[in-house]
Parts: C-alpha cells; structure tokens; sequence
C-alpha cells in the first residue's frame, strides 16, 4: 500500500477552505484535506500496523498547537500546478516534524531530501497557474496525527489509523 502520515485539517476549516477563492478545477475532496508531514511510499500492511504503537508514543507526548496558513495561491510557487494554503512556520510544527523522522529513522525509512514545505493542498491543477494568492490567514489546530494509505485508483485517502495529540501531563 502507498501510505503516509500527515495532520487532518477539521472538518470546520475544510468547509472554510473549500469557499477560499480559485481555480476550480481539480479540487480535493474536503474529507481528503491534510498536511503531509512523511510521504512513506509503498508499503507492506505488517510494516505499517509495527510502526502504530511509536507513532502512538509520539501522539501521548506532543501538545495540540495551532498554525496560520496566511495564504493560498499557486504552490510550491508562482507557476506551480498545486493550489494550496502555505503554512507559516511555527517551532510546534518544525518539533513535530523532527520527532516524526526520529521515529521513522529507527523503522529504517530513508528521509526525503528536498525540504519540508509545510502546506495543504486544495487542488491539483492540470497546468501551471500564474493567479494571485488569496490572502488568509486561516487558523488550523492540529490535535492528531494519521496513518492514510493512498490508493493508486485516484478514489481518495483512507485514514487507517488516528491518534489524538495529548502531550506531557502537568
């Protein structure tokens, strides 16, 4: 299966998100709407279901938080073929991230080398688009993080497992 883990967008912000101004094809179904923190490719369902207890153990010590996106446009930038709300960055998010690919390292998984671009995607584009941004900014809390499998028949995301963010008790 073709997996990965990312961040769900509430189900509030994806209905704010589906009205913010652009191009209207290629939307992503708002059930679909997340933000990539570790695409992991192919894998096999046993590999998986062995990584759940430490993507777990990662959930119970990392607080909710909440991002800004500030804007959507034209992504990675002026020319891209996605649409998307950018992220502004925040040490929560960079923590997490870091955390994560600790985690995925002792699992033997290779880190991606191009940068971590923090963003969720609203459409995918059939060609470059050149239209302005669409000024936010839009707040979106991050209280889980999910296991989704990607299916290569296009029919959406599943998310096969999802853990609430608790953080260190005080």
């Amino acid at each position: 299966m073709r997996c990965f883990i990312a961040v769900p967008v509430s189900a509030a912000l994806a209905a704010t998100l589906g009205k913010v101004p652009g191009p209207a094809d290629g939307r992503v179904a708002a059930a679909d709407l997340h933000l990539t923190l570790a695409f992991l490719g192919e894998r096999r369902g046993d590999w998986a279901r062995a990584l759940w207890p430490s993507l777990a153990e990662l959930a119970v010590a990392t607080p909710p938080f909440t991002l800004t996106l500030p804007d959507a446009g034209p992504f990675p930038a002026p020319g891209g073929r996605f649409w998307a709300a950018r992220v502004a960055p925040e040490a929560a998010l960079t923590d997490l991230h870091e955390r994560l690919w600790r985690v995925l390292a002792t699992a033997g998984v290779e880190r991606e080398s191009r940068p971590f671009l923090p963003h969720v995607t609203l459409a995918r584009l059939g060609r470059a688009t050149r239209a302005a941004p669409v000024a936010g900014p839009w707040r979106m809390p991050v209280a889980s993080l999910a296991f989704h499998e990607s299916p290569l028949d296009g029919g959406g995301y599943r998310v096969l497992r999802e853990w609430p963010l608790v953080g260190p008790r005080t």
